[in-house]
């Protein structure tokens, strides 16, 4: 596709312990932000899948509603994990065009990895939780272009001090910037908020449009 172009799909999907109806505000306003492109909502049991899994069933998905069709994502959270998984296996059943991530822990995610310790944590949120303690993806993607809204508390402790950097209360900064991305906006933001936000959805929009997250 051209650099300038909007995939015909875009699909978004939640994060852990999320559902499609976190999405009720974000679909909406895509479909109004991108007229020319249907919005679809994924939805997969977070907190029973492994990674492999998911990306199992996203790729079904993505092969049902694209028909072969160029398609976009916009994923939350552990959402933007899974759209890289899927790249990274280098089998859609269609061409992958853009991913914007909100909030995604690229490298790996410091919470999950301490929640991981306890068993408690490990029954509440699954297999998945310690595969994101430990995410080992290739920092370049295969296909698809990736632009990264990554939450910030404004200031260098963030929302949470016990991170020791700046974050949006789950998330660093630093885990949630890809360094192979094309661009990367960030904002003040808690990161259960993202798929709330109209600005996360103002800079999706922007980045599935056009490639990047300038206005100009």
């Amino acid at each position: 596709m051209e650099r300038h172009s909007v995939a015909p799909h875009t699909i978004l999907v939640h994060g852990l312990a999320r559902s499609r109806h976190d999405m009720f505000l974000l679909a909406p306003r895509l479909r109004r932000l991108l007229p020319e492109a249907s919005v679809h909502t994924f939805d997969y049991r977070s907190r029973r899948l492994t990674l492999e899994q998911i990306v199992e069933q996203l790729a079904l998905f993505v092969g049902e509603k694209a028909r072969g069709e160029p398609v976009s994502f916009v994923g939350h959270s552990l959402g933007g994990i899974v759209v890289r998984a899927l790249d990274a296996r280098g089998d859609s059943p269609a061409p992958l065009h853009r991913l914007v991530t909100l909030g995604s822990p690229h490298g790996g995610a410091s919470i999950a990895a301490f929640l991981n310790r306890a068993r408690p944590f490990r029954a509440l949120f699954g297999p998945v939780l310690a595969q994101l303690a430990e995410l080992q993806l290739p920092e370049q993607p295969k296909q698809i272009s990736i632009g990264c809204v990554v939450g910030s508390g404004g200031s260098r402790l963030g929302f949470m001090p016990l991170f020791g950097e700046d974050n949006d209360g789950v998330v660093t900064v630093r885990e949630a910037t890809l360094g192979s991305a094309e661009g990367r906006a960030k904002r003040f933001m808690l990161h259960a908020l993202f798929p709330f936000s109209s600005e996360a959805a103002r800079l999706s929009a922007l980045f599935l449009r056009k490639g990047n997250f300038l206005d100009s």
